[in-house]
């Protein structure tokens, strides 16, 4: 591992590896750092699972969200490949619920987070694939409100597979067998609808205390995800809305074609009815045989709707389930004889809303708040009066009034035409800045990918300096300084003066990025017209390793003006090894002229003008070996 990171504990050990705390040395901030399992049995195995895992990593330190836990960087040593991510100071889920289910306000909250982060997961076609209660982490703000962060973002897809046996295991390396979907156990292709199911199963719950597919063996909560043998969530949980229930039991669904499609898409059916004031709600027990009335009906995008008797129940469908025609992808359910009501499972405490840990300031958000909005809210729709906070609805006429002069539609025609037009100008700019920065990411894919040349404007190169200044990990740090080193203008720009300006005045580099541009970006595309501000920067900068850096990159192409410059630097800098490599320059410059006796000419004139005893051994090394 790299000398920046320092381990500081053990926090724990987990299916996918060990987690430790640490300490990032260069940017002076605490981290996580896992360290990932992989085959040690098998050499070739171990290579090609940490290679892939490097690069899927790195692609993962592009997806920022505040529901999701950030990877700062990715690297691989002799005890093989870890992740360095983000450290939370929180509880995760799983901890929570232990003491008690989720209230319905509290669990609002957890869905909405939930489902913006796999959104913004699904937007780059990432799968997590080992969601659970353990996987998503809480943590408090400083108003009391709590925020979650999904950790381990697919991570789970790049470890080697498990086979079957393993996976009867209780809690399987490749993710906790309670919330994996019947895929997973049946070895076909994942994709989203996975994450689907499995968080469909991490809400069910936060909601009851008890899992959906249960067992006293792996074998047993394998048959129960395949035989899809679940006990509606209505009928183990009391006083949250009816659709809530349904909503959920559409991710827990057999078939992945049943289930919803995205997180988007899940989220909009949430949004959709979370907005209808006084939903009937769910009463904990199982459906009796004559309804008591209708229920509310789930809205499902483009598939209409469908009404939810009282008196159907989900049982295990077949290799396929029995979807009604038309209805798409809704919650499996088939009618059957009405079933004599059993005894739910009951959880262990009544829900309890989730609190900021002991210590910290009262939360804003309090849950009679909570509760006294919600009641306000439908009182205010039921019968119509205002409660504060409220905007009130217009109810008076206005007064007639004349239609407008024609001068006045004139002026109004003008001030729309105007109006257009500079939104359209705003349109143009976006739509340019969106293709622009689609382009700067594909030259940058071109260059993970193995691109010998790539073609930049101005623009991009510009944009390519500043990143290499700011980059968040050494994986992005190197593709960057990659592809400065292969970059030709696409617009005629000079890009080796812009790198060369950059690097000999930009006041926000570190000295290490400094040094490495040098090596692996100026050395590379190094030329004559480079020379001249190179040399002066290693005569003036302070930074030595720099300057070593910077002369050894000239030092193939300097030319004779560079004499002068080398041997003032022979002469009179304090640090040896700088004056040492002055002189090598000197001597190849020497070497290389047209114009050999009129360089010694020089050489020998900074002689007779020293009695330094050392200045004068410099010089006459330099004279010799020119010679």
């Amino acid at each position: 591992m790299e000398e920046r990171y320092e381990i500081r504990g053990k926090i724990g050990q987990g299916g996918l590896g060990a987690v430790y705390r640490g300490y990032d040395t260069r940017m002076n901030r605490e981290v996580a750092i896992k360290r990932i399992s992989v085959n040690k049995d098998d050499p070739e195995l171990q290579e090609e699972s940490t290679r892939q895992l490097i690069k899927e990593a790195g692609a993962l330190a592009s997806l920022q969200h505040p529901h999701i836990v950030t990877v700062y960087d990715v690297g691989a040593d002799e005890d093989g490949p870890y992740v360095v991510m983000e450290l939370i100071s929180g509880k995760t889920l799983d901890e929570l619920i232990e003491r008690a289910p989720l209230t319905w306000a509290d669990f609002r909250e957890l869905a909405l987070q939930t489902q913006e982060a796999l959104i913004a997961a699904q937007e780059l076609d990432l799968i997590h694939s080992d969601i659970k209660p353990s996987n998503l982490m809480l943590t408090w703000l400083p108003s009391g409100k709590f925020q979650m962060k999904i950790v381990d973002f697919g991570l789970a897809t790049l470890t080697q597979s498990q086979s079957l046996e393993e996976l009867q295991e209780l809690e399987a390396v490749f993710g906790s067998i309670f919330f994996m979907a019947p895929e997973q156990f049946e070895r076909v292709p994942i994709d989203v609808r996975t994450d689907m199911y499995a968080m469909g199963c991490v809400y069910y719950q936060a909601l009851t205390g008890t899992y959906p597919f249960k067992g006293e063996t792996g074998n047993e909560v394998m048959d129960s995800h395949l035989l899809h043998q679940v006990i509606p969530l209505q009928e183990v949980r009391s006083d949250i809305p009816m659709w809530a229930c349904d909503w959920i039991m559409w991710h827990i669904n057999r078939q992945a074609a049943d289930r919803p499609e995205s997180a988007r898409q899940a989220l909009q059916v949430f949004l959709q009815n979370d907005k209808r004031a006084n939903p009937t709600m769910s009463l904990g027990r199982a459906a009796q045989a004559v309804p008591a009335g209708p229920r509310t009906r789930l809205i499902i995008p483009g598939a209409g709707t469908y009404p939810a008797s009282p008196n159907k129940r989900v049982i295990p469908p077949g290799p396929r389930a029995h979807t009604p025609a038309g209805v798409g992808a809704v919650p499996h359910v088939l009618t059957e004889p009405a079933l004599p009501a059993i005894e739910p499972t009951r959880t262990t405490s009544a829900p309890q809303p989730l609190l900021p840990p002991e210590g910290s300031k009262p939360s804003i958000y309090t849950p009679e708040d909570k509760e006294e909005e919600e009641r306000n809210n439908a009182n205010a729709t039921a019968t119509g009066q205002l409660h504060p906070g409220t905007v009130p609805t217009r109810n008076y006429t206005l007064p007639e009034k004349k239609g407008p002069s024609p001068m006045v539609k004139i002026a109004v025609a003008l001030g729309v035409a105007m109006v257009l037009a500079f939104i359209g100008m705003l349109l143009m700019k976006q739509i340019k800045a969106s293709k622009a920065s689609h382009h700067y990411s594909d030259l940058l894919e071109q260059v993970a990918a193995g691109a010998t040349e790539i073609g930049i404007t101005r623009e991009e190169t510009a944009r390519m300096l500043d990143d290499t200044a700011n980059a968040d990990s050494d994986i992005k740090q190197q593709n960057l300084f990659k592809a400065l080193s292969i970059a030709k203008a696409s617009d005629g720009a000079d890009i080796d003066a812009a790198i060369t300006e950059f690097v000999t005045k930009s006041t926000q580099l570190l000295p290490e990025v400094r040094e490495a541009m040098i090596r692996l970006v100026i050395t590379p595309r190094i030329n004559y017209s480079m020379v001249p501000a190179l040399v002066d920067f290693a005569r003036s900068t302070p930074d030595v390793r720099s300057a070593l850096a910077a002369f050894q990159a000239t030092r193939p192409v300097a030319g004779d003006d560079q004499l002068e410059a080398y041997l003032s630097v022979a002469q009179f800098s304090p640090n040896p090894d700088l004056k040492k490599a002055a002189e090598e320059s000197a001597v190849d410059v020497i070497k290389r002229s047209g114009n050999k006796s009129k360089l010694l000419g020089s050489v020998a004139t900074a002689l007779g003008a020293t009695s330094d005893k050392k200045i004068k051994e410099s010089l006459l090394r330099i004279q010799a070996a020119g010679r």
